[in-house]
This record gives C-alpha cells, sequence and structure tokens, in this order.
C-alpha cells in the first residue's frame, strides 16, 4: 500500500506534467479523430461511473448491516457488521472525495477541453464561473476509481481489475472531449486516496463507531 503523502506528490506532480506538456496535444488528437459514434459510445461507457449508484449501494450495504445487526440471528452477527463497515467505507469516502472534487473544481475554475477546440483557450476562468470553467478535476472520473479502491479494499484479489476498468471509464472522459488527461489523474489519485484514508479507520477492528446505531429507535433488537 502506497503511503499517501509519497502517493499524494506522486499523482501531484505527474498531473502537473500532464498539464503542461501532455493535455492539449491529447486534446487535439482525439478531436482530429473522433467521430458522434465514438463520442457516445464512450460518453455512455463513462456514465457507468455513476455517484447516485454508488451511494445507493453504500447506504443499502449500512442499512441492511444494522438492520440484521439488531434483528438478526447471532450466526450473521460478523457478516453483518462486515456489511456496515463496508458501506461506511464506501459513503465517507464519496462523501469527501465529492467534497474535495467539488471545492477544486469550482476554485481552479479550469475550462473545458471544448474551449480549446473551439476558441483555442487552454486556461482558467475566475472562481465559481461555474460551466464551461469546471474541467478540473472530473467527477466521473473520481467516483470509478473511488468506487475500485473501495472494492479493493474489501476484497483484495478485485483491485487491480477493477482500478484496470476505473482507469478505461475515466479515458472516456478524455475521449468525449469533457476532461484533459491531467483532470482524471487527479481524480484517480483523490479517489485511491480517500478510499485508503477511510480503509485505515473504517475496517479498523479495534474501531466501534461505524458499528453505532444512527437511529436505535428505528433499529431495535428484538430483545429490546
Amino acid at each position: 500500500m502506497i503511503h499517501l503523502r509519497k502517493l499524494s506528490r506522486i499523482g501531484t506532480a505527474m498531473a502537473f506534467l500532464l498539464a503542461i506538456r501532455i493535455d492539449a496535444p491529447v486534446v487535439h488528437l482525439v478531436h482530429a479523430h473522433t467521430t458522434p459514434a465514438l463520442d457516445l459510445g464512450f460518453d455512455r461507457l463513462s456514465g457507468l461511473a455513476n455517484a447516485e449508484l454508488a451511494t445507493a449501494s453504500g447506504l443499502v450495504l449500512y442499512l441492511i448491516g444494522h438492520l440484521v445487526l439488531a434483528c438478526g440471528p447471532a450466526q450473521v452477527r460478523s457478516a453483518a457488521e462486515r456489511g456496515v463497515r463496508a458501506g461506511v467505507l464506501l459513503l465517507c469516502t464519496l462523501l469527501s472525495g465529492a467534497c474535495i472534487t467539488w471545492l477544486l473544481k469550482h476554485v481552479a475554475a479550469r475550462a473545458r477541453p471544448q474551449l480549446l477546440i473551439e476558441q483555442g483557450f487552454n486556461g482558467f476562468g475566475l472562481p465559481f464561473t461555474g460551466h464551461p470553467f469546471t474541467s478540473f478535476p472530473s467527477s466521473h472520473a473520481f467516483t470509478a476509481f473511488a468506487v475500485a479502491a473501495v472494492a479493493g479494499q474489501l476484497q483484495p484479489a478485485l483491485g487491480r481489475p477493477l482500478l484496470a476498468l476505473a482507469a478505461a471509464l475515466a479515458a472516456c472522459r478524455v475521449l468525449t472531449l469533457e476532461h484533459y488527461p491531467s483532470d482524471v489523474l487527479f481524480s484517480a489519485l483523490v479517489g485511491y486516496g480517500c478510499a485508503q484514508f477511510w480503509a485505515l479507520r473504517a475496517l479498523d477492528p479495534h474501531r466501534d463507531w461505524p458499528l453505532r446505531r444512527p437511529w436505535p429507535r428505528l433499529f431495535s433488537s428484538r430483545q429490546a
């Protein structure tokens, strides 16, 4: 497991190098070879990184896990605890990363690649200008890497395949000219870093805060 500080330094340096050397040429290359059909296909693929669906999945794991802990048989308590911790990990990763990406997106105010294609503008606007100055970082790419990293924490054997899938979905955001390569690379850093940060806390068996019932009256045991 890469240390978070080292990961942050490496990822930030790579994103910076991409931004100054690679981003614009890649956008021009994609624009020269894309077609409406390809653009539509890549857009649908990138839509698989659905933040709402991922959040709903985390909530289901969390709520069902607590329900089973409160009312289910003792034999399934261990599995229910794992489900609750998995839900907490996914929800905390998505929430914290979404806040980071939202803030950076509006503070950095980087122009979308479409402005480079149409007006030759590859720069930044005023903070909180809004679209099309919302390129950095990519929310879709963050979601893809966050879910993949969380799944890798829960099932290490799935880590690399899911990270490869996340990379493919993130690349689709570049191929649809919605983002620059550095946008999705930094998003991958945020998603992976948030998952590591929360995994150390939510999956630690010595920490019981994820298992505390949020609404004791709702999750009341049969013996109560």
